[in-house]
């Protein structure tokens, strides 16, 4: 077959001739795309996660005002945030001296403010840590602004058979609402 044979053979059937050559176009870019399908698919799965991981955020953001005001303290409400402090001793065993909650400052443009509190605690080395442990750990946001450990001071031998050994004197503050 010469040239002048395929011309005329095209110019006979030419939208068949222009289907096969679109064919041919077709078949040739999908040989150049393949290497990128895998990559396409790649993306497509991570975007997908990055979605789904993104839903999981929105829903999970929806408890957030709740599970913000669970961890709040009222300045107000002074016997029950006495009463922490109270629950702590009980736990940890140790003797609970003193505990005071101080005046909050003037409420200023953020929606919470530090609640001061000033504690002492006395007891064995190991309850007054577990007692700091479950002040860092416990339900509520906990600053400590000074922290001072000490020995007791034992005055009588019945004082220094006892295991209460070790005083902590704390100023902290509990992130709360006015």
């Amino acid at each position: 077959m010469t040239a002048a044979d395929l011309l005329a053979l095209l110019k006979k059937h030419p939208i068949g001739s222009a289907c096969g050559l679109l064919c041919v176009i077709c078949a040739g870019l999908l040989y150049l795309r393949s290497s990128k399908i895998d990559e396409s698919r790649g993306e497509y799965e991570a975007k997908s996660a990055e979605a789904t991981a993104i839903l999981a955020n929105v829903r999970n953001a929806e408890m957030l005002p709740a599970q913000v005001a669970e961890i709040l303290i009222r300045a107000s409400q002074l016997a029950v945030n006495l009463q922490y402090f109270y629950k702590l001793e009980a736990e940890t065993e140790v003797k609970l001296l003193d505990v005071r909650q101080g005046t909050a400052p003037k409420a200023g443009k953020s929606l919470y403010t530090p609640i001061p509190f000033n504690v002492s605690v006395q007891g064995s080395f190991k309850q007054v840590l577990a007692f700091l442990q479950k002040l860092e750990n416990g339900p509520h946001f906990c600053r400590f602004s000074t922290v001072s450990f000490g020995k007791s001071a034992a005055g009588s031998e019945a004082a220094r058979a006892d295991a209460t050994g070790t005083t902590l004197s704390l100023n902290l503050e509990l992130l709360g609402v006015p």
